[in-house]
């Protein structure tokens, strides 16, 4: 009887042990595995590439009438001559 108390508290003991073990292995993975702030640094670069689109087109915007304005002016000063 008292091996078979000697078998089951050194089953018992390895098999606390190696659920410790594992746990703690788990813990770690899982703490070099998950970036610290998934959603905010994504939410941050949709953001900034948001704005940065939206500046570019207000540029784009601001060019085209620049360069439309310059186009009305120019037909203005020196109409087109008719070759008849």
């Amino acid at each position: 009887m008292a091996r078979r108390l000697v078998w089951f508290a050194a089953g018992a003991g390895t098999g606390a042990a190696g659920a410790t073990y594992l746990r703690l292995k788990l813990r770690r993975a899982t703490r070099r595995a998950i970036p610290i702030k998934p959603a905010g640094t994504t939410g941050a670069r949709v953001k900034a590439a948001a704005s940065e689109a939206r500046a570019a087109l207000a540029e784009g915007t601001a060019a085209v009438r620049r360069y439309r304005a310059e186009v009305a002016r120019r037909a203005l000063e020196d109409p087109p001559r008719n070759p008849q």
